[in-house]
């Protein structure tokens, strides 16, 4: 159920991409009477939209609109902005503060290299100034948690077809080290999680205002597992090899994500597919977004 006292059950997703589009749909689903407005910069998308049950326009037709939302969903990435921060401030406006807001970010924002495990309460931030694009979605972050809305951090989205894994199985021999720890979660488990956040689940009066969240399966895996769980599974074929070295104790490991905080707060919530290898093994590589044709 929507959040008690909100105006409608409408709502608007800015960037509603391969997450936001689904988020999208599944609202839709959970709100039959809904109207899920799919904000975009331009109308390339909108018949995907459309068949998707969303309502479709563009920023620019929403610059003559006085319309404002219950809900709010963020989930355009950085590189379609040139200024991100300010893109976020602008669509928290659009927010009129009776149901929930939330803006989709990054792990990459937890500074941890050295393999350690990272979670809602224990995230060191990369220094302000030290990369560009962690500089923006700390600013972005920063526009969300001061409207009220709230955070959910994501770490290395996929899909049978979409992911890190395509693309080293498409390079043959990939200049990284296949030790890395990398953290995944499914498109459709990501986009699950938002609504969640969203719709308030677990929250004492129905609503989650200026929190942090984290999504991911809590299965880590590295490199060299992630390409030898593709292989094994018979979707893929080929080889891949990594070629660079071990590095120096402490530095380029990765980091080791948990996020048992988020789905006790959000009362159970876990992901449908519990890890990338058992996704692959489970489905066959068979998901919506290979079996929709909408993506």
């Amino acid at each position: 159920m929507a959040t008690a006292g909100a105006s409608s059950s409408d709502l608007l997703v800015v960037g509603p991409g391969v997450l936001g589009g689904y988020a999208g749909k599944l609202w839709r689903e959970a709100f039959p009477s809904s109207t899920v407005v799919a904000q975009t910069n331009t109308t390339s998308s909108h018949d995907r939209l459309r068949k998707l049950g969303l309502t479709p326009r563009t920023r620019e037709e929403a610059l003559s609109s006085q319309q404002r939302f219950p809900y709010v969903l963020f989930a355009a990435p950085p590189s379609g902005s040139e200024d991100y921060p300010a893109e976020v401030a602008a669509a928290t406006k659009l927010w009129d503060g009776t149901g929930s807001l939330a803006f989709t970010s990054s792990m990459s924002v937890c500074a941890a290299e050295d393999g350690s495990e990272v979670s809602e309460d224990r995230c060191p931030l990369v220094p302000e100034g030290k990369a560009p694009s962690t500089d923006r979605l700390l600013g972005a972050e920063r526009a969300t948690l001061d409207a009220g809305g709230n955070v959910v951090r994501l770490v290395g989205l996929y899909h049978a077809q979409r992911g890190p894994h395509t693309f080293f199985i498409r390079q043959g021999e990939v200049a990284r080290y296949g030790g890395y720890t990398v953290n995944m979660l499914h498109y459709e488990d990501a986009a699950r999680l938002a609504v969640a956040v969203l719709r308030g689940d677990g929250a004492p009066d129905g609503r989650w205002r200026g929190r942090v969240f984290v999504g991911a399966d809590n299965h880590p895996l590295t490199f060299q597992e992630m390409v030898d769980a593709c292989l094994k599974s018979g979707v893929f074929s080929g080889s891949v090899k990594f070629t660079a070295p071990e590095p120096p104790a402490g530095t380029g490991l990765g980091k080791r994500v948990n996020n048992d905080v988020t789905r006790q707060l959000l009362g159970g919530w876990e992901p449908k597919y519990d890890s990338f290898a058992g996704f692959f093994k489970a489905t066959g590589g068979k998901d919506f977004y290979t079996t929709s044709g909408l993506f």
